[in-house]
């Protein structure tokens, strides 16, 4: 691993682009917070006690009730930002009736649309459906503790993290979909165990602050940084989506 660095200040790139995201947070923090999505904490729990997932991400997008008015919200927020022209941006407004369909289709990973206007819409649905279901992950976990869970799936919503944070003596997994932070003891590939190169290979981008941690033997990859977060997650994630992209286009997957 990288040197150990406790902490990092922001870059100014990064800072910028935190301020051009406002926007879109402001509105993921409104929709989260006011979510109106049926989670049974009780149930979500027990099964998280026994070692299964707290609850079907689906299902709990399902019960939220109607999305078009935090997607068109969201849509808007995108505009706002400059990240998409008016004109794309009324061309993703007429697709606010397929809310909740978009937002299922974030949500099961399915593959991205070759359309631009349906890959946009995605984007916004992903925003939308992340608040809902990190705000249904906080009700679970508000006061319950996950130091039993062992597993490298999401406690609560069951899917594979997409960030790691590290220091000398830990490592924590963030989930993709609901936000969920957790501890493991795993330090190598979470999907073969590989530890230590030429197996696991670690490729640096300290302009961003993070690894590409690259498994060889079963080809997948996670993005890794020391220490904690200096911004939101919506806009860790929109900071190094680059790694992203150049991971997939090495046929890895997250």
């Amino acid at each position: 691993m990288s040197p150990s660095a406790p902490t990092r200040r922001p870059s100014a790139a990064s800072r910028t682009l935190a301020e051009q995201l406002q926007p879109i947070v402001q509105v993921h923090d409104a929709v989260r917070e006011q979510s109106i999505a049926r989670v049974d904490v009780d149930q979500a729990r027990t099964r998280i006690k026994a070692g299964r997932a707290g609850f079907d991400a689906a299902t709990v997008l399902r019960s939220a009730g109607d999305l078009r008015p935090a997607f068109e919200r969201t849509a808007a927020a995108f505009e706002l930002t400059g990240i998409a022209s008016t004109p794309r941006i009324a061309a993703v407004a007429k697709t606010a009736r397929d809310a909740a369909t978009l937002v299922l289709a974030w949500a099961n990973a399915e593959s991205q649309p070759r359309d631009g206007t349906l890959r946009l819409a995605r984007s916004v649905a992903a925003i939308v459906g992340n608040a809902v279901l990190a705000r249904a992950s906080a009700d679970v976990l508000m006061g319950f503790p996950l130091s039993a869970w062992k597993r490298t799936q999401c406690p609560c919503c069951g899917a594979s993290p997409d960030l790691a944070l590290a220091t000398d003596t830990r490592r924590t997994l963030v989930c993709w979909r609901c936000d969920t932070m957790w501890r493991t003891d795993h330090r190598g590939c979470l999907g073969c165990g590989a530890d230590g190169p030429p197996t696991l290979a670690r490729v640096a981008s300290p302009y961003l602050g993070y690894e590409l941690a690259i498994c060889n033997s079963c080809g997948r990859y996670l993005k890794e940084r020391r220490g904690s977060l200096t911004h939101e997650l919506l806009v860790e994630r929109t900071l190094v989506a680059g790694l992203d992209e150049a991971a997939q286009q090495r046929g890895l997957r997250a």
